[in-house]
C-alpha cells in the first residue's frame, strides 16, 4: 500500500494522476459506495469516506483496517485534517480524531508515504524503508 495525505486541494488527486490512475480507476470517498471504496487500485478522500462512515454509525477504524489488509496493493489519498483551531462540536472532533488514528495506522502499514504540499512531494517513508 502507498498512502498520501496533505492539506485539501495540495495537488494529491493531481497525484495519483502522475502515478497513472485514469480517473474511472480511483475511487471518490465522497460518493462510493462502502463496499466498492477499495475496489478500485486507488482511493482519493479517504477522509471523506471516514465522515460518511461515522455518521452511518460504522467503526471507521475496523472498516478501514480491514479492506486495507485485503487490498494491500491500493493506493490511498486522504487530506489532513487535524491542523488548525479545534472545533467546538464533538462530531467534528471525533471526526477529526478517526482520520487522524487511520491515518497513523495506515502510514505505518504502508510500504511508502508522501506528502503533497504545494503540488510538491515529499517523502515521508520512502518506499522500501521502515
Amino acid at each position: 500500500m502507498k498512502f498520501i495525505t496533505g492539506g485539501i486541494f495540495a495537488g494529491k488527486y493531481e497525484r495519483l494522476r502522475a502515478l497513472g490512475f485514469a480517473p474511472d480507476e480511483i475511487a471518490d470517498g465522497r460518493d462510493v459506495p462502502f463496499g466498492e471504496a477499495f475496489a478500485k487500485p486507488a482511493l482519493n478522500k479517504l477522509n471523506a469516506l471516514i465522515r460518511r462512515l461515522l455518521a452511518a454509525g460504522e467503526d471507521p477504524m475496523e472498516f478501514v483496517a480491514k479492506q486495507a489488509a485485503l487490498h494491500p496493493d491500493i493506493v490511498i489519498a486522504c487530506d489532513e485534517v487535524g491542523c488548525g483551531v479545534v472545533p467546538i462540536e464533538k462530531e467534528e472532533r471525533d471526526y477529526r480524531e478517526a482520520v487522524g488514528r487511520i491515518s497513523c495506522l495506515l502510514a505505518g502499514r504502508a510500504s511508502s508515504v508522501e506528502r503533497i504540499y504545494c503540488g510538491l512531494v515529499t517523502e515521508l517513508k520512502p518506499e522500501g524503508k521502515a
